[in-house]
């Protein structure tokens, strides 16, 4: 899979490097590539999405600050570009991206914390 080819519609560079990531711990967790492939494109077709149709909010530039309206404005348009089974693929994928964001929070607030702990600082 040839992941600059699914990247070219992200104009953000934050973000691509964010769906290269993702595809790298995808990978190191064994998803085949077709799962892969179609996780990335819907994440940077929601990108595209976002920086063509709504470009002056924030989830157009920053994956955290994408809220539900934007995401339901782009399954929206998907539905009603080509079906609503592609849709609710592009759903799921992003259901899976959204838990690999939470998940590297959780892991960028633990380093933080044991960053903290080896310094002797307090982490609050």
């Amino acid at each position: 899979m040839k992941i600059e080819n699914l990247l070219a519609g992200v104009q953000s560079q934050a973000r691509a490097v964010l769906l290269r990531d993702w595809d790298r711990s995808l990978r190191a967790g064994n998803h085949p590539e077709t799962t892969r492939y179609n996780y990335v494109l819907a994440a940077s077709q929601l990108a595209a999405y976002l920086g063509e149709r709504m470009p002056v909010v924030g989830g157009a530039c920053d994956p955290s600050l994408v809220d539900s309206r934007q995401v339901t404005a782009f399954q929206a348009a998907v539905i009603e570009e080509c079906s609503a089974g592609t849709g609710l693929n592009k759903y799921k994928a992003l259901q899976q991206f959204s838990a690999g964001l939470s998940a590297r929070a959780k892991l960028a607030v633990a380093d933080g914390w044991r960053a903290a702990a080896d310094s002797g600082a307090e982490a609050c």
